[in-house]
């Protein structure tokens, strides 16, 4: 997930330039979502970074969302223009974790039924919708995908998919009657080309798996349970600056987390100097600020480093 903490050095694009995640779109994401995340694939090829970021940036799931769309005639690398995934967190309903995957791009679903059919391949439907399996399985477990419109696809586990489409046709409350993450929503969709929104369970998901020396330290459950929820900002050029803003109760509880962060990452940077020289850099350089109740952490990734550091085979951070 935290692979998707990279973004560019030049300045965010302004809300005139950016893409934004429909309106449409949004309303089909379930009201308990945790994290909700976007990114414009036409501004990612623009980067000559391309390839690695975009390994780097998209969730797995969306390798096999890929490979489905490149049987039935899509190359995600010409014909797709953004993707967006939710997850939605464990809870009474459910045993685990829904990852919901959207994608707008060229596609053909009248040609994706007929290689059904013509193949004799086995699908399901849902509410009077199709669902394609990725494979030759139709398990609850496996990766199904539909088409929404000629130009919109999901793809998730059939409970994934069951759920998004329950929120569509209003058997159950959508992400817009959860006015705490449509707020950090709006305050970067249509601003920035790449973002991603967190409730306060994925914030603190998020920081430990962006600092996670921080996450070592005894207090840190106590600390960061102030938050209440955050947004990355992030868009693409030669080199990569990360923008992670977390919203805490009260300014002082932004006072302590900002703490803990400096010095977490003042070990992480130390810790690193040897078997990770890049990142070690990068993190020095990172800086931590309050603003009311608010944390800001910038993270600037100049060209070099990024290169080195997206030659390893391990996650950037």
């Amino acid at each position: 997930m935290l692979s998707a903490l990279l973004g560019a050095a030049v300045s965010l694009s302004s809300p005139a330039q950016a893409v934004s995640l429909r309106s449409d779109v949004l309303f089909l994401l379930p009201q308990e979502s945790g994290e909700v995340a976007f990114l414009d694939l036409l501004t990612l090829r623009a980067s000559p970074h391309y390839q690695p970021l975009k390994q780097r940036l998209l969730p797995g799931r969306f390798a096999h969302f890929e490979r489905f769309a490149r049987s039935v005639g899509v190359d995600a690398d010409k014909d797709l223009e953004w993707v967006a995934w939710a997850l939605v967190p464990a809870g009474p309903e459910r045993p685990g974790e829904l990852f919901l995957g959207l994608a707008q791009g060229q596609f053909a679903p009248e040609r994706v039924q007929h290689t059904f059919d013509e193949r004799k391949l086995p699908f399901e439907t849902y509410r009077g919708q199709t669902l394609f399996p990725f494979g030759t399985g139709l398990g609850a477990g496996n990766l199904f995908f539909t088409f929404l419109d000629a130009s919109t696809a999901a793809f998730g586990t059939r409970d994934a998919l069951e759920l998004l489409l329950e929120t569509r046709y209003g058997g159950h409350p959508s992400v817009f009657e959860n006015s705490q993450l449509l707020e950090r929503i709006q305050e970067v969709n249509g601003r920035n080309d790449i973002w991603v929104a967190f409730d306060d369970t994925y914030t603190q998901l998020a920081v430990r798996q962006l600092a996670p020396e921080v996450a070592r330290f005894p207090e840190f459950d106590r600390i960061t349970a102030v938050f209440r929820s955050s947004v990355l900002r992030m868009s693409v050029g030669r080199e990569v600056t990360l923008h992670f803003e977390a919203w805490c109760a009260e300014p002082v509880d932004a006072q302590g987390v900002s703490l803990l962060l400096q010095t977490g990452l003042t070990a992480q940077s130390w810790m690193t100097q040897k078997s990770n020289p890049p990142l070690s850099r990068v993190l020095e350089s990172t800086t931590v600020n309050t603003a009311g109740e608010r944390v800001q952490v910038q993270v600037e990734i100049g060209e070099k480093e990024l290169l080195a550091l997206l030659e390893q085979p391990v996650p950037l951070f």
